[in-house]
């Protein structure tokens, strides 16, 4: 059977390539398109640009009343290291509800036009990098390297996109970025819809932009118009859900409920789902509703695989229960609508599809309310008078239904109960936390010592894991390990195999690793002067590096993204082979942003504890507080190498 499947997406492919190939023609520059002069001066120098090209005119044009977008740019190649990089077209679009139709390329140098229009030669690929996360589009790219290319030319391409995905029907929504990467001379942007069209608008941070908004031949006629357009600066680590440049968005909604009514449509089925098969499968006859509910969720969770055939309406429509569970997989909104019935069908009634977006999260409803905002779907159900939602996607979470770890995505539209407002995920998920153990057992200063490592992962951390581990062998992570560990210490090698002890039941997943480790101890006769008569060893707690280390403090506009959550502890454990004496020490250091607390302290004359803890309060630092708490999380990492002396 999987044999069959492979022929059969290989005779898919290359069909679709076949068709693909006759699905872009040469046409004049349609007459609704409002002509734009190129630019004759620029003030952009060339220590501004940073690819060897720059843009001397973009022109977007959206004609709403044919689903018609309009794109013509002007390149300005200005250095011999920019004719690789803009001597190379591109469009991408789905060929199941587009048609590319190319206008003109026209080459401009010193001054006289070239008219290389017919000598354009597009190869179509399969736009299909998303393979590796489970999912087919559909999408497909046209593209051409251009010949005789060179420096101070200027490329001329212009062509036009039509059509919409028909599962939006005559619903609208843009979403046009003001920005670039690169300088541009002229940005001009024009969206016209009849005058009868009752769409609402609004173009953020746009104070420097020019805007017109008039009716012209019963049309309503926006025009943005953008001169000596600077290059965005970004910083890194910037909220996803922040939106750092101007951008001018529409859309034809406007209210939730009737977004609602849409989605409820497309999630619609003409018959109640016979899914019979599925609880002979699952259910051994002997269970209460608790245990069906985490069984049902274990099934869509790992049972049925990810994988989503996403092209023009599979894009947004979900396959029927029955097809899921038939071909036994699909994405998020094919999983989720499943689960949704599997649960209706053993009393659990109130059980939705939930739409989220995971890059703006609970700012979502900051922009215009539409259909074409939400790029996720998930599950909540009631149950026993409380509210749960799980990630049908999510494969591999130890513990009960009560117990399932879910990112809080902020705010959903709940397919099913119409409100004039998204609904707040009210997600109370179990604290997960890590947990490293580094056991150090040194005989003499001389001879390598023991080191026995555990790491324990609770709640999700187990079930990030758990995932991990169904891709990577236990191999590659003691390599891994391996390969780490040499960066600290000259001599390492591996006692004993992995260990591994899973409990999926209390969501726990321990490993285990035994190893001889040696040429860390100096002789301070022969290596460091100052430290003669001694033997002294330079400890980093590496392990904890991963979480906190130095950076660049400096002042930020934006907030700075942080992981969350985070629950790390980490304790050393050191016996030596000599007796010794150290001051119990304890430090924490507590800021709007996370806690770090370290101790140190001796338990008996030859050993040494040193315990690390670092928990993030929340997912972002504040712009203004950013410096403040960085300087001193560089002070922590500063401090954390210790130097561990013994007298010959």
């Amino acid at each position: 059977m999987k044999q069959r499947i492979k022929y059969l997406i290989v005779l898919v492919l290359f069909i679709s390539n076949a068709i693909h190939a006759q699905n872009y023609c040469f046409k004049a520059i349609p007459n609704w398109v409002k002509l734009i002069d190129t630019p004759d001066d620029s003030a952009i120098s060339k220590y501004d640009i940073t690819s060897g090209f720059y843009l001397k005119l973009v022109d977007y044009q959206v004609n709403l009343e044919e689903n018609a977008f309009f794109y013509h740019e002007i390149r300005n190649v200005i250095s011999y290291s920019g004719i690789t990089n803009a001597s190379q077209l591109l469009v991408t679009y789905d060929s199941s509800y587009q048609h590319l139709q190319i206008h003109h390329l026209f080459i401009w140098r010193k001054g006289k036009k070239i008219d290389r229009t017919n000598d354009l030669s597009f190869e179509v690929v399969n736009n299909e990098y998303t393979l590796q996360q489970g999912i087919y589009t559909g999408a497909i790219s046209v593209y051409d390297n251009l010949n005789d290319i060179r420096k101070d030319d200027l490329i001329d391409f212009a062509y036009t996109l039509i059509g919409n995905n028909p599962i939006f029907g005559e619903d609208k929504y843009l979403f046009i970025p003001l920005a670039a990467l690169n300088p541009i001379d002229l940005f001009t942007v024009r969206v016209f819809y009849s005058k009868e069209k009752d769409y609402s608008y609004k173009c953020v941070d746009c104070d420097s932009l020019k805007i017109t908004d008039e009716i012209i031949d019963n049309y309503r006629n926006i025009e943005i118009s953008y001169s000596n357009l600077k290059p965005i600066k970004l910083e890194d680590n910037i909220p996803s859900w922040l939106t750092p440049y101007p951008y001018f968005t529409l859309s034809s909604y406007k209210s939730w409920k009737d977004v609602n009514e849409w989605a409820q449509n497309v999630f619609s089925l003409a018959n109640k789902p016979e899914l019979d098969d599925v609880y002979e499968e699952v259910f051994s006859g002997n269970e209460t509703t608790e245990q069906k509910i985490s069984k049902l969720i274990d099934y869509v969770q790992d049972d049925i695989r990810y994988m989503g055939i996403e092209s023009g309406i599979g894009s947004i429509k979900p396959f029927s229960p029955e097809q899921v569970v038939k071909q036994r997989f699909g994405d998020c909104k094919d999983k989720s609508l499943l689960l949704v019935w599997l649960l209706k069908n053993i009393g659990i009634e109130k059980a939705y599809p939930a739409l989220v977006n995971t890059v703006t999260q609970s700012e979502v409803d900051k922009s215009l309310v539409s259909n074409q905002i939400f790029n996720h779907c998930i599950v909540t159900y009631d149950y026993n008078n409380h509210t749960f939602w799980v990630d049908p996607t999510i494969a591999m979470q130890g513990g009960d239904y009560k117990d399932l770890y879910t990112y809080n995505y902020g705010k959903a539209l709940v397919v099913g109960l119409p409100a004039d407002t998204l609904q707040s995920l009210s997600v109370k998920n179990k604290e997960g936390m890590t947990n490293y153990i580094d056991k150090y057992s040194f005989k003499s200063f001389t001879e390598p010592g023991k080191l026995l490592i555990t790491s324990e992962r609770i709640g999700f951390e187990a079930d990030i894991r758990r995932l991990s581990m169904e891709y990577y062998s236990v191999n590659d992570v003691s390599d891994g390990l391996s390969d780490e560990l040499k960066k600290q210490f000259p001599i390492v090698n591996k006692t004993s195999e992995v260990k591994i002890d899973d409990d999926m039941k209390a969501n726990t997943f321990t490993m285990t690793y035994n190893y001889d480790v040696g040429g860390m101890w100096q002789d301070g006769d022969n290596t460091n002067p100052p430290a003669k008569g001694f033997w002294l060893f330079r400890f980093e707690p590496q392990t904890l590096y991963q979480y906190i280390n130095t950076s660049v403090c400096e002042a930020r506009k934006y907030d700075f993204a942080l992981s969350y959550p985070q629950n790390v502890h980490y304790r050393i454990i050191f016996d030596f082979p000599k007796d010794m004496l150290v001051d119990d020490y304890f430090k924490t250091y507590d800021n709007e942003a996370f806690y770090f607390e370290e101790k140190v302290e001796q338990l008996n004359s030859h050993s040494l504890h040193i315990n690390y803890t670092f928990i993030t309060k929340k997912n972002y630092i504040k712009a203004a507080l950013y410096k403040e708490v960085c300087e001193q999380k560089n002070e922590i990492v500063k401090k954390l190498p210790i130097v561990i002396y013994f007298p010959k």
